[in-house]
C-alpha cells in the first residue's frame, strides 16, 4: 500500500465500474439460499443481460464515481496509519467500500472477470477432490498427483488464468494464496486432499485475497508517511480484518451451497460472497 502508484480521482461522469472490469458476458444472477444440489441440468452459456439492478423502466443505468472517490478512504487510512487503531482501520475500510468501491453490487461488478476465473478454478479442484473428470475443456487436475505443489499450483494457475487477461495479476495471486492455504504446507500436490473443507478453505481465501488487492490498489500512498516497515504491518492488519470478514460472512453461504463442482455456478457463488462481503464492511 504505502509504495502502490496511486490512482487518479474520477474524471466528471466517469463510470463507476470501468467498461474493462467484464469483458466476458455477465455473470449469472444471484442464486437462491441454499443452492441447489449438484448435478443439476445447467442452461446454454448466453448472456442472460444486465442485472435487474441495473435496469430502470427498461434502460441499462450507468452508475457514475463520485468525484474524488478515493480521497475519504485514503485520508481514513492514514490516520489508521498514524494511530494503528483497529476502529480506524474499519473506518477506512468503511468509506473504501462506499465512497471508492461504490457499495457490495458495483464492487461485485468490479472484480467480475476475476471472479469468473477464480471460480472456475475452484470448481475444477472440487471436481479433482471428487475424484470426477473435469469439465469440458478444462485441465485435468487430478494428473497433477505428485506434482511438488508450487508447481501444481502454477499450472492450475496457468490454466486457468492464462497472461494477458483482465485482473490477471489479482486472479493469479488471488488463486496462488488460496489453494496454498487449503492444502497446507503439503510436499506433493495430492487431490484426494481438496475435500469440501478444503475447497471452502480455498474459495473463502481467493474471496478474501480478491478484496484485499482491490483495497491495496486503491490505497495508493496512504500509510507512506510512516515508513516500511509500519506500513507492512498496518496492511497485514488490513488484511486480516479482510479476511475475518469473509470468512464470518462468506462460510454460511459455502454450507448453504454444498458441493458446486460447476464453474458457472462457482462462479456465481464467488461473485456473490465478494459482493455480501462488501455489502457487511459498508456498514462500518
Amino acid at each position: 500500500m504505502g509504495t502502490s502508484r496511486s490512482k487518479p480521482d474520477a474524471p466528471p461522469a466517469a463510470p463507476l465500474v470501468p467498461p474493462w472490469a467484464d469483458q466476458d458476458p455477465a455473470p449469472p444472477p444471484p442464486l437462491p439460499d441454499p443452492l441447489p444440489e449438484d448435478p443439476v441440468p445447467e442452461p446454454e452459456d448466453d448472456d442472460p443481460g444486465p442485472l435487474a439492478d441495473d435496469v430502470v423502466d427498461g434502460e441499462e443505468v450507468e452508475e457514475v464515481a463520485e468525484p474524488a472517490r478515493f480521497r475519504p478512504f485514503r485520508m481514513a487510512l492514514s490516520r489508521f496509519g498514524a494511530s494503528n487503531d483497529r476502529a480506524d482501520a474499519r473506518a477506512a475500510l468503511g468509506r473504501w467500500a462506499n465512497k471508492s468501491v461504490g457499495g457490495g453490487p458495483a464492487g461485485a461488478r468490479r472484480v467480475a472477470r476475476a471472479a469468473r476465473t477464480g471460480g472456475s478454478a475452484l470448481a475444477g479442484l472440487a471436481r479433482a477432490g471428487a475424484g470426477e473428470p473435469p469439465e469440458a475443456g478444462q485441465i485435468d487436475i487430478r494428473e497433477l498427483a505428485g506434482q511438488p505443489l508450487d508447481v501444481a499450483v502454477a499450472a492450475i494457475v496457468d490454466a486457468f488464468m492464462p497472461a494477458g487477461i483482465i485482473d490477471e495479476v489479482t486472479a493469479r495471486l488471488s488463486m496462488e494464496v488460496a489453494v496454498a492455504e487449503a492444502l497446507g504446507n503439503a510436499g506433493a500436490f495430492d487431490p484426494a486432499a481438496l475435500d469440501a473443507e478444503a475447497v471452502q478453505t480455498a474459495t473463502l481465501a481467493f474471496v478474501a485475497e480478491l478484496v484485499f488487492t482491490q483495497v491495496a490498489g486503491d490505497a495508493g500512498k496512504a500509510l507512506a508517511a510512516i515508513g516500511p516497515v509500519a506500513a507492512a504491518q498496518r496492511e497485514a492488519d488490513i488484511r486480516s480484518l479482510v479476511k475475518e470478514v469473509v470468512d464470518l460472512v462468506g462460510a454460511p453461504i459455502l454450507v448453504a451451497a454444498g458441493a458446486v463442482l460447476s464453474g458457472q455456478r462457482m462462479s456465481a457463488l464467488v461473485a456473490r460472497t465478494v459482493q455480501v462481503a462488501l455489502e457487511e464492511i459498508s456498514t462500518w
